[in-house]
C-alpha cells in the first residue's frame, strides 16, 4: 500500500487575465464568436517530502507588450501558500510558450524539467518563422540554454517520473515537446493538462484550440489526458476561469487568487 506521506496536495495560483472571444480559443475558429475570457495560472504539488511548481508564468512587462492583465507575480502567489520560490527544488516546465516559462530567475535553487524536444524545437530552424516567433519571448529560450550550461536542466524523453507519485508525459499538438503532469492524491490522479487543453470545452467537446503545431498530436494529447485521469473531474485543463468556480479556495483569503485541487 502507498504511504500517505507520497499523496500531494495540488493547487492552481492565477496571476493574469484577458478577455477574449471563443472565435479565438478553436482550431477552425468558432462561428458563434462569444466572449470568452482566458486565465493564466501556474500549479504547485505539495506532499511531506517534496514540493514541485509547475510554470512559472510571465511578469507584468510581458503582460503590457502582449495586453494581457498582469494580477500578481506568480510567485507572489505561491508565497501565499506558504511556498518560498527561492527554495523550490524543481520546476516541471510543460512547454516554452511566454506564458509559460517567465519568472526562471525567481526560481533560483531549481532543477527545471523540460521535454528534450521542447528545447530541440526552439534552439531549431523553424523557431524564427512567424507563426512560432510570436509565442515565446526569445530570452526565456536563451535563459533555458544558459541553465542547461549550468546543470540546472533535467531532460525527459516521453514520460518519466519526475519524483515519486508525480509523472510526465509527452503529447504535442499545442508545441513540438509539450508535456502533462499527473499526480497522485488522495482523491485519485489528477492531470494538469496545461495546454494539451485550455479550456474545458476543448476536451470535452473534441475541439483543438487554435494554436497547433501536430493538429493530430493534439487529438492524441485529448485521449491521453482522458485514460491518464481517474475520471473527467480530475482534469485540470490549462486557461479555463471555470477552474476558480469549480475548486475551493486554497484556504481563506485567497478567493480569486488561489484555489486547492486536491
Amino acid at each position: 500500500m502507498t504511504p500517505e506521506r507520497s499523496y500531494f496536495e495540488v493547487y492552481a495560483v492565477r496571476y493574469a487575465t484577458r478577455e477574449a472571444r471563443s472565435g479565438e480559443h478553436f482550431y477552425g475558429h468558432d462561428p458563434h464568436d462569444v466572449p470568452m475570457p482566458m486565465d493564466y495560472f501556474v500549479w504547485a504539488a505539495v506532499s511531506e517530502d517534496h514540493t514541485l511548481v509547475i510554470d512559472a508564468g510571465f511578469n507584468a512587462e510581458v503582460a503590457a507588450r502582449r495586453g494581457r492583465v498582469h494580477l500578481r507575480c506568480p510567485t507572489d502567489g505561491l508565497g501565499d501558500l506558504g511556498i518560498d520560490s527561492g527554495e523550490v527544488p524543481l520546476v516541471i516546465l510543460t512547454h516554452l510558450h511566454y506564458d509559460h516559462v517567465g519568472n526562471l530567475e525567481k526560481f533560483p535553487a531549481a532543477t527545471f524539467v523540460v521535454q528534450e524536444e521542447e528545447l530541440k524545437f526552439w534552439t531549431g530552424r523553424y523557431a524564427g518563422r512567424p507563426h512560432f516567433r510570436s509565442m515565446v519571448e526569445p530570452e526565456d529560450v536563451l535563459r533555458l540554454v544558459r541553465e542547461n550550461f549550468a546543470g540546472r536542466l533535467r531532460f525527459v524523453a516521453g514520460s518519466e517520473e519526475v519524483v515519486p507519485g508525480v509523472e510526465v508525459y509527452r503529447t504535442g499538438g499545442h508545441s513540438r515537446g509539450l508535456q502533462i503532469v499527473r499526480i497522485r492524491t488522495l482523491r485519485g490522479g489528477v492531470v494538469l493538462a496545461s495546454d494539451a487543453a485550455h479550456f474545458y470545452a476543448n476536451i470535452e467537446q473534441d475541439r483543438p484550440f487554435s494554436i497547433v503545431t501536430d493538429l493530430a498530436q493534439m487529438y492524441g494529447a485529448f485521449d491521453l489526458v482522458r485514460s491518464l485521469a481517474d475520471t473527467p473531474a480530475h482534469v485540470v485543463p490549462g486557461h479555463d476561469p471555470l477552474v476558480m468556480e469549480r475548486f475551493p479556495p486554497a484556504k481563506e483569503g485567497l478567493e480569486g487568487i488561489a484555489v486547492r485541487i486536491a
